[in-house]
């Protein structure tokens, strides 16, 4: 579709929902990855309409939570989430997204053929039919989006249609390419994809539109985009898939020992720009470029997620260096990018235009942007407590360096007292654990005064690729498993404050379809208790691991929130750097 033909679809889109809903009415958007979606999104939005997008991960229980505190009036959904919308009982009306966006070409309608001399986007129509729509007052909602519930269910925030401009603004000019093509693959719900959107449309650019994370790597052959936007757990996937196949012949084998090097050589050097890499390197990156999908592409954002020391510097490796983008739902998307010219590995670069940032006493990272959230639906307490004077608390520690770069040192919500009141890091200790036990995920849980935190713990199969982990069943360790013993071991000089009270093992992956796992691969240690704390076994002081009968009438089992998280896996066994040790940061655009 061109950029002509997309408006009038929009048009003819947004005359089909006039018919069906009201002038006003907040429309929740549930689907997968789809052409549709943004045409429906752009229809509701020109036409005055809020929209509510949901993942489609979500839990039933979060899906009729988020209705419920929005009041919205209908859903437009895909054909795999109708049952959903009929089925959690909210009164919504339903509008099949396949019927409401009927694009040209499919089913019995005639491909698109407008008159060769139309202008893409001047035409007396188009001027006529935008002048036409109502006018939404900048400081009224535009989307309320879900978190990704990392530390706890999952809240409702309000976008303005100011603060949606602000952000777009703030980030248009970042591409190397005047009109880039982009594809859209991350979760249809998540702040990075829902800007993609309005970006798309501010710059001109070409989005094409795949089968999402699962056909990812069909899908960037077929686009071969110019910016690439992915989560670390993706690069990781496209560096881990790089170097298994590597390994299948000895000349392979020579040039993926050579990446390595270079990569090593990056971390310590620890900026992007500097790494002289030789033939052998060269050789590997444009074999993957060309394996990858990824020959066209001129800029690689890390987003959604913090992206360890070791995948950056092995795609500097490759000469395909990776900018971090740093940010939050709360901002509406970016708070920080690195520079093009080459920033610190550990750092999430400079504020973006419109954005100030400051650092509190206690090294909290404050922000203040045109592009902040104006508060959590229905949670006046948490508004009040995540914008106080004017400045959003994002619960990020952090410190700003010479250069003016942001570099984070880890979440707030890591920190615990130990027994002697001493302030304690979580992550060090949930990272040195993964690093023991990888291929795995780990993550704590607050438990009642005086009796430790809950550590949970999954051992995941060797040799399954990163994105399959979601069909990984799990399964409880029995106690007289050896890895007791070493979880022990382990416990007993890492834990030297000796916060860990309650442990629990599994063979497997914790999963996005329980909830245990968020829409970007982060564990989410609150809702893990919530399913698993039958599983727990007290840990003494002493040697020796005693089983305890656990249930949710003993401790710990009252409603806990997350401590931290930890990344779902360390890519291929090797150790991670001081910097991985800083994950588990709020719901964020990287």
């Amino acid at each position: 579709l061109t950029w002509h033909e997309t408006a009038y679809l929009v048009f003819a889109t947004a005359k089909r929902l006039d018919d069906e809903i009201g002038a006003r009415d907040t429309v929740v958007l549930l689907a997968d990855t789809n052409v549709r979606y943004p045409v429906a999104e752009l229809a509701l939005a020109l036409s005055g309409r809020v929209i509510q997008p949901v993942y489609v991960s979500s839990t039933d229980e979060d899906l009729r939570r988020a209705v419920s505190l929005t009041g919205a009036a209908a859903a437009i959904a895909d054909s795999g989430q109708r049952d959903r919308v009929r089925g959690i009982g909210a009164g919504l009306s339903l509008i099949d997204l396949e019927e409401v966006v009927r694009l040209p070409g499919s089913g019995h309608l005639p491909h698109p053929s407008l008159p060769p001399d139309l202008a893409p986007s001047g035409t007396t129509a188009v001027l006529r039919w935008l002048r036409e729509l109502p006018r939404r007052p900048g400081h009224l909602p535009l989307l309320y989006l879900q978190s990704t519930g990392t530390t706890g269910p999952a809240k409702v925030i309000e976008i303005s249609e100011a603060a949606l401009i602000a952000a777009v603004s703030a980030v248009r000019d970042e591409s190397s390419h005047p009109f880039p093509r982009l594809l859209s693959f991350l979760p249809t719900a998540h702040v990075s994809e829902r800007l993609l959107t309005y970006l798309s449309v501010a710059a001109a650019g070409h989005t094409w539109f795949g089968g999402g994370l699962e056909n990812i790597a069909a899908d960037l052959k077929a686009c071969r985009p110019t910016v690439l936007l992915a989560p670390p757990l993706l690069l990781d996937a496209i560096g881990e898939q790089a170097m298994r196949q590597a390994g299948s012949t000895p000349a392979g084998r020579r040039l993926a020992v050579s990446v390595q090097g270079t990569a090593d050589k990056a971390t310590g050097l620890g900026r992007t720009g500097m790494t002289r890499r030789p033939v052998s390197a060269r050789l590997f990156g444009r074999a993957i470029r060309r394996q990858a999908g990824l020959t066209k592409v001129r800029d690689v954002f890390s987003g959604t997620a913090p992206a360890p020391v070791e995948i950056l510097a092995w795609w500097e490796a490759i000469g395909m260096p990776v900018r971090n983008v740093y940010g939050q739902t709360e901002v509406t998307g970016a708070t920080s990018i690195t520079s093009l010219r080459g920033s610190r590995f550990t750092g999430v670069g400079t504020p973006v235009r419109g954005t100030d940032v400051q650092i509190t006493p206690d090294g909290e990272l404050l922000v203040r942007s045109l592009s902040a959230f104006t508060g959590y639906v229905g949670e006046p307490e948490a508004t009040a407590a995540t914008l106080a004077d004017a400045w959003l608390h994002t619960g990020d520690r952090a410190y700003i360096d010479d250069t003016g770069d942001i570099v984070l040192l880890g979440r707030v919500q890591a920190m615990t007292c130990g027994p002697g009141g001493e302030s304690v890091d979580t992550a060090p200790l949930l990272a040195s654990i993964t690093r023991h036990f990888s291929p795995a995920s780990a993550a704590c849980a607050a438990s009642p005064a005086d009796a430790g935190l809950c550590l949970y713990l999954a051992v995941h199969p060797p040799g399954i690729p990163i994105l399959e982990l979601e069909h990984v069943g799990l399964r409880s360790v029995a106690q007289d498993d050896p890895r007791w013993a070493q979880l022990a071991g382990l416990l007993a000089h890492a834990d030297e404050h000796k916060i860990i009270g309650w442990a629990a093992i599994f063979d497997g992956a914790f999963t996005q379809s329980t909830g245990e796992v968020g829409p970007t691969g982060k564990t989410r240690g609150w809702r893990i208790h919530e399913l698993r704390r039958q599983h727990l076994v007290k840990l003494p002081a002493g040697e020796q691991l005693r089983a305890v009968q656990a249930s949710p009438q003993q401790p710990p089992g009252s409603p806990l929130a997350a401590v931290t998280d930890s990344p779902r896996t360390r890519r291929r066994g090797r150790r991670p750097t001081a910097s991985e040790s800083t994950h588990g940061r709020k719901d964020a655009t990287r």
